[in-house]
C-alpha cells in the first residue's frame, strides 16, 4: 500500500469525509447535514404545541438569541406548506419556534371567542392580516411575553401573535395560523397577527413604522411572508391592515364593546406596505 493510500484510509477511519479534487485531498468532518427549507410551517400534529428553540434555516444565519437556547432543539424546524400560488416573489424561510399552547389555553381561547365573537372555538380560518410592532428590542423578549399565559385586560388567555419578524429578517412562527390568537380586539376571529421587532424609543408609532420600512432585511421578509400568506389563504392586499386601523375596519366586531388603543402601523404606512406588495 502506498503512503498516500495509507493516509486516506487513516483519515477516513478517524471520522472525516474525503474527496479528491484535482489530485488534492479535501477534508470535512463527517456527520448529518441540515438542509435549509423555506415556506410556511405546518400545524404541529400534537394536541399541545411545544416550545421550540429557533433553528437556523440558512448556513449564513447569525447565532440564536441566548434566552432561547434552553428550549428543545429537536422540535425546532423549518417546514413547508403548499400554497395555491407561489407567485414570482422569493420565498422566505420560516423558523418554527412555537410557544406552549396547551389544551387549557385552547379552552380559554374558545371561551374568549364565545364572549367576544359569539362562537366558542379556538380554531381560525384567516381572511386578513394585521401588522404590529413589538415595542421591544429583541425577538426573544417578545416571544417570552406571548409564551406566558397570563390575563390581559382581566381575561385569559394571554396575548399572542402568529409570527415575529426580527430586525435581521429572520421569521419565526410562534403559533400556527389555524389557531386563534389575541392580538387585535374585534378581529382576532379572522386575522393573522404579524409582529415586527421594533420599539418606539420615545418616538411616535409612525416613526417606528418608518424604521421598519427602511430596514431592508426586515421589511423584505415581512413582504415575502405576507405574500405567502396571501397565496395560501386567498387574502387580498386590501385586507392587510395595521393595528391602528382595526377599530375602523368594516369587519370589526366585539360583543363586549371593547376597542383597541394601539397606534402601531398607521394607515399611511400600511399603504406603503400595500404598494410594495402589489409590486411583487
Amino acid at each position: 500500500m502506498t503512503s498516500r493510500a495509507r493516509l486516506l484510509r487513516s483519515l477516513s477511519g478517524a471520522g472525516f469525509a474525503l474527496a479528491l479534487v484535482g489530485g488534492s485531498v479535501l477534508l470535512g468532518a463527517c456527520g448529518p447535514r441540515q438542509a435549509a427549507t423555506s415556506g410556511m410551517p405546518s400545524t404541529p400534529s400534537s394536541s399541545t404545541v411545544r416550545s421550540a428553540t429557533p433553528a437556523t434555516t440558512t448556513a449564513a444565519a447569525s447565532p440564536r438569541p441566548s434566552t432561547m437556547q434552553s428550549a428543545s432543539r429537536a422540535s425546532a424546524r423549518a417546514t413547508t406548506t403548499p400554497t395555491r400560488s407561489s407567485g414570482s416573489a422569493a420565498r422566505v424561510p420560516v423558523v418554527a419556534a412555537y410557544i406552549p399552547f396547551s389544551t387549557q389555553r385552547k379552552a380559554e381561547t374558545a371561551s374568549y371567542a364565545k364572549r367576544h365573537y359569539g362562537v366558542a372555538s379556538w380554531h381560525l380560518r384567516p381572511s386578513m392580516v394585521v401588522l404590529h410592532f413589538t415595542e421591544t428590542t429583541t425577538m426573544s423578549s417578545a416571544r417570552n411575553t406571548f409564551a406566558q399565559d397570563v390575563p390581559n385586560t382581566g381575561e385569559l388567555p394571554g396575548t399572542c401573535a402568529h409570527f415575529i419578524v426580527d430586525q435581521d429578517g429572520r421569521v419565526y412562527a410562534i403559533v400556527p395560523v389555524t389557531v386563534l390568537c389575541r392580538h387585535t380586539i374585534g378581529l382576532n376571529d379572522k386575522a393573522i397577527g404579524i409582529e415586527m421587532v421594533q420599539s418606539t424609543s420615545g418616538n411616535s408609532a409612525h416613526w417606528a413604522d418608518q424604521q421598519i420600512l427602511a430596514r431592508r432585511a426586515q421589511i423584505t421578509s415581512v413582504l415575502r411572508l405576507v405574500h405567502q400568506l396571501q397565496a395560501q389563504w386567498g387574502i387580498p392586499t386590501s385586507r392587510v391592515i395595521g393595528h391602528a386601523m382595526a377599530n375602523d375596519d368594516p369587519a370589526f366586531h366585539d360583543l363586549r364593546g371593547w376597542h383597541n388603543d394601539h397606534s402601531d402601523w398607521q394607515a399611511a404606512d400600511v399603504m406603503e406596505v400595500r404598494r410594495r406588495l402589489a409590486a411583487m
